[in-house]
């Protein structure tokens, strides 16, 4: 489900994506930790990666999932 979507009231699960918050060139060591990923629909991954939603803001989902985890 694309978490932006979701976050705008949307259940949007149609072409979903994952999004690293630290693209895979700046930390290869971070590819595939889930505090470094997000699902997204191709819109706002497009979005996401042309700075239009900004990395502070997608960060911010990827700590609430994070922090839900926990309950």
């Amino acid at each position: 489900m694309c978490q932006v979507c979701l976050r705008q009231g949307v259940y949007n699960c149609s072409d979903i994506e994952v999004h690293h918050a630290i693209k895979i060139d700046e930390g290869k060591e971070l590819a595939f930790k889930p505090n470094n990923l997000v699902t997204l629909c191709k819109k706002h991954h497009d979005q996401a990666d042309d700075g239009k939603i900004k990395l502070e803001i997608i960060k911010a989902i990827i700590n609430e999932q994070e922090m839900i985890k926990k309950i």
